[in-house]
Order: structure tokens, then sequence, then C-alpha cells
């Protein structure tokens, strides 16, 4: 294991308690391997040994990778720290890695961190990478489809993309998982700030076909008489 990692990992569990590991299962559903560790705490170790990778992209791969693949929330999220301090670097060359780490994410915390914050900036320095994600969302692994909704999150709030937005969501829109239910529902409400009325029309031609969870959710920011809700039957 690289150095910076092991410190990392050391650091991480000095902070965390039991209390902490009690209190953070406490918001997962699936087991979940923490330290008990606060966000802030993530935060500081990362802040404090950034510096020792010098924001070198293929030092910064290793420890990330070796972080990631290790499994632990709190490594995860510091993985996903040091990734976005060189994410300008990563090139369609790093599409594969990417994808593998993917199946590392077993929780919806780690994979919306590492989708809205990594994946994301692949997708928008790289377009053609949007298929990758209709391929995610046709997985049989809720992550990965979950991960497909959230990566395009930030890209639909600038208001880009939205063609791309609706492909990845016609996969989804009918899933069965809550989860995956609600990534969709936050892309689509994300999309309907900058694209109200095209968000809407693609709602209603859904409306018959959705999850209920999934129009409540992607409604939320169309004005209240607007909003494309379940048809009670």
């Amino acid at each position: 294991m690289h150095q910076a990692s092991e410190e990392i990992r050391r650091r991480l569990m000095s902070r965390g308690s039991a209390e902490g590991v009690e209190k953070t299962r406490r918001y997962f559903r699936e087991p979940v391997t923490t330290y008990g560790c606060s966000s802030s705490d993530a935060k500081a170790v990362t802040e404090e040994l950034a510096p020792t990778l010098k924001r070198d992209l293929g030092q910064t791969l290793i420890v990330a990778g070796e972080l990631i693949e290790a499994g632990v929330l709190e490594e995860q999220w510091v993985a996903t720290a040091l990734l976005a301090k060189v994410k300008r670097q990563l090139t369609a060359e790093h599409v594969d890695q990417v994808d593998d780490w993917i199946d590392s994410l077993t929780n919806w915390a780690s994979v919306d961190t590492f989708c809205t914050q990594i994946v994301n900036a692949l997708v928008e320095g790289k377009p053609e990478t949007v298929g990758r994600l209709r391929g995610w969302a046709a997985s049989p692994s809720r992550w990965r489809r979950r991960a497909a909704a959230v990566s395009l999150v930030p890209t639909a709030r600038r208001g880009m993309m939205l063609q791309d937005v609706f492909g990845v969501a016609d996969v989804l829109m009918e899933d069965r998982d809550d989860l995956v239910q609600k990534g969709v529902g936050w892309l689509l409400k994300e999309a309907s700030k900058r694209h109200q009325g095209e968000v809407r029309e693609y709602l209603l031609g859904w409306r018959d076909r959705a999850p209920a969870l999934v129009l409540r959710y992607a409604s939320e920011k169309l004005p209240l008489g607007q909003r494309i809700l379940k048809t009670r039957a």
C-alpha cells in the first residue's frame, strides 16, 4: 500500500469512535464499513495529506484506487476529495478505471459524492462518455443504476446536456428500486430548474408508467399547479 494511503487510514481510524460508527450506520439500510468519522474529519485528513501528493495525477490515482477499493466509507470520501483536486487532468483514458471503481461503491453517500464530483467532470469534459452512463443505467447493480443518474446532476443543474439527461432517464424511469427512483427523480428535478417546460412535458409522457416516487421527486421544483403526479385510479 502507498505510504499516503496508510497514513490516511491511520488518521481516519484515530478520529473514529464506536459511538460514531453507530451514528453513521443509522443513515443507511445496507451494511456500511465505517470508522465513525464525520465528513469534517474526512475533509481535515484530506487537507492534511493532499500536499504530499502535490496534485500528481499518477500518485493520486494509486492512492485513490487503494482507498476506494478498500470499501470504507470515510476512505472513499477522502479518495473522492483527492481526485477532485486533479479531476481536470482526467481524460478518456481514465474512464475504464473510474468504471471499475463504481463496483466498490456500495452505499448512496459514496456513490453520490464520487459521481457528482468525479464522474461528472469526465462526462462534461468528454461528452462521448455519456454512453457509458446508459450502460450503467441498464446494469443489474442498483449502485451503477443510481450512479448513471446522479453523475449528470451537476450538469442538469447548469441546464446542460438535456437530451443526454433524458436519454439516461429513459432507461431508469420504470426502475423498481427506490434508491434508483430517488436518483433519477433528483436528476430531473435539477434539470427542471433551467428547462421547466421540457421536463414537464417529459414527465407527462411517463406519467402512466413511472413510479409515483420518481414523479414526486422530479416535480418538486415545478410550480404547484404544474407538478406531474401519479393519477389515482
